[in-house]
């Protein structure tokens, strides 16, 4: 997409060095649960200080006018996980401040109730689509389908089919940081998640990692992770869990996740890509685990859950976090600049490391960097 200089200014931006190197010291690894402190070296204090800041920016200014008469139908990845239902909530909620019609279709975290969302959508004369959390690759058929039906699709935090060498079947995917891919958003994920690792454990990370097999930005994150641990000299990942959105419908995740810790026997750090799962127990297996102490948890995206989790020490130590809620009303800007045949622009709601010690949103709030994101929005749609 056509990148734009206009920026109103930043709340916190950070040069991207993918190559930090974050040398290990000779000290023993930090053994409480992550609480942002880091260790005595530099290197290490870099890398927490990079995870702290993040990359964030702010919502377009640029005016437009949202077309009226719109009928929307928002496609969950799964209402059971929060990950899902708090940004489908949040874009109905935009899409009605608007006038529009907006329908929610519930996908049940598997690729079969996507795809019959999005011909659901379609049969029914839906004049946009918004796939929550979900890739184009992986129902590509169905937005084929809607595509050859003059359906618009914009993607609501996935990748379109063009990013794995296919076709481009969405009308935009939603551009996050400006001058940053959707790849490199999520690579930007879990290098953030590394970053935390390598400055609490004062560069001594030995990590579980788990990587998310179902979509696409699953191993995206994971190599972001896996490049940003390796530079550092004392740090590795000493066991990797892969699972799937079925570990979580059939209830298997949380005894899988039990197993891998329990043979990670040398691990204290873990690293969740998302933490939408860590209430379906994999918080409670590292508390009943006895090690909760003695390990750094830190998860990729996540909800107000995961926030009780961190600041009332249940299993959960930190968080890169993206404000989600404004991504899903960035999706409809989004939508609203195609239907106007305008340019669609950087949303700025990028990551940034939370724990308990920073940054922590207000009990029962979701993290918004501290921006004011919905009336930005409506003044610059004319509300």
């Amino acid at each position: 997409m056509t990148q734009f200089l206009r920026r109103t200014g930043l709340v916190a931006v950070v040069v991207l060095t993918l190559g930090l190197t974050a040398c290990g010291s000779d000290g023993d690894p930090d053994g409480g649960s992550g609480t942002g402190s880091g260790g005595d070296s530099a290197a290490a204090q870099e890398a927490l200080d990079v995870a702290f800041t993040g990359q964030m920016a702010e919502p377009p200014t640029t005016p437009t006018t949202p077309p009226a008469g719109i009928n929307l139908w928002v496609v969950s990845c799964g209402e059971q996980a929060p990950g899902c239902s708090t940004p489908v909530a949040a874009a109905k909620e935009a899409a009605e401040t608007v006038g529009w019609t907006v329908k929610v279709c519930d996908g049940q975290l598997n690729p079969d109730g996507w795809g019959s969302c999005v011909r659901q959508a379609t049969s029914a004369g839906a004049d946009v689509i918004v796939p929550v959390g979900i890739d184009c690759a992986s129902i590509q058929q169905p937005f084929q389908e809607a595509k050859d039906a003059g359906v618009m699709v914009v993607g609501g935090g996935g990748a379109d089919c063009d990013e794995t060498g296919g076709q481009a079947l969405w009308a935009s995917e939603r551009e996050e940081v400006e001058g940053l891919s959707v790849e490199q958003g999520f690579n930007l994920m879990g290098k953030l998640g590394a970053d935390w690792l390598i400055g609490v454990t004062d560069g001594q990370a030995q990590v579980l990692q788990l990587v998310f097999t179902d979509p696409l930005w699953g191993d995206w994150v994971r190599q972001g992770f896996e490049d940003e641990l390796a530079s550092c000299d004392g740090c590795s990942i000493v066991s990797t869990l892969e699972f799937s959105n079925n570990d979580v419908v059939s209830g298997q995740l949380a005894s899988k996740f039990s197993t891998a810790l329990l043979q990670a026997a040398k691990a204290n750090g873990v690293f969740m890509p998302t933490g939408a799962f860590m209430t379906s127990g994999i918080a409670q297996a590292i508390v009943s685990s006895g090690r909760s102490a003695d390990l750094n948890v830190i998860t990729g995206l996540g909800d107000p859950s995961n926030y009780d989790l961190i600041r009332n020490d249940s299993g959960q130590d930190a968080i890169v976090a993206q404000p989600i809620s404004w991504g899903a009303w960035g999706s409809i800007d989004t939508a609203i600049r195609v239907l106007n045949g305008e340019e669609p622009l950087p949303q700025g709601n990028g990551y940034q490391v939370l724990d308990a010690a920073h940054d922590l949103p207000a009990e029962g709030d979701d993290f918004s960097a501290g921006v004011d994101f919905k009336s930005d929005y409506q003044k610059a749609w004319g509300l």
